[in-house]
């Protein structure tokens, strides 16, 4: 599998060394080069990580989308970019709502993930919304998963 992160914060660069010290079948990782510092560090420490020219090479390429911007970023970019409709997107984002995702990047296949920077040492919860198998399946590898405690997941408080 391949997977591809719009945005190179502190959460993606954990998420990218728990994958990566996890038992996960991960070919390849790209990565945006929004954050150019984090992004070479990620890419010179690991072979399977690739910093992509721009965020729709790094969408055509990657089997699972994740986004890892500020609502703000996330406004602004993604409703420029192009997601073919079944294309798994996983959110990061906890204040964009499934229904503004699905506008935004025309997806029908999106789950919302909320990690903690405790997930690079594959430590802490991991809540998933709404339930989804193989996203469930994938984070049970990088820390402890809590998924489909609320329908529309709006608070961390009600998990």
């Amino acid at each position: 599998m391949n997977i591809g992160f719009i945005g190179t914060g502190h959460i993606t660069s954990s998420v990218i060394e728990g994958i990566l010290k996890s038992r996960l079948k991960v070919n390849k990782i790209y990565i945006s080069p929004r954050n150019q510092i984090i992004a070479k560090k990620l890419s010179k420490k690991f072979k399977k990580v690739s910093i992509s020219k721009h965020n729709q090479q790094l969408i055509d390429m990657s089997d699972w989308v994740f986004l890892a911007v500020t609502p703000l970023v996330g406004e602004n970019i993604l409703r420029h970019l192009y997601f073919k409709n079944n294309k798994k997107v996983i959110s990061f984002i906890s204040t964009i709502d499934l229904n503004t995702l699905k506008q935004y990047t025309t997806s029908t296949n999106i789950t919302r993930v909320l990690p903690l920077p405790f997930i690079g040492i594959k430590k802490g919860p991991i809540i998933i919304c709404p339930p989804d198998k193989n996203v469930k399946n994938f984070f049970k590898q990088l820390g402890k998963v809590i998924g489909g405690v609320m329908n529309k997941c709006l608070l961390w408080a009600e998990a």
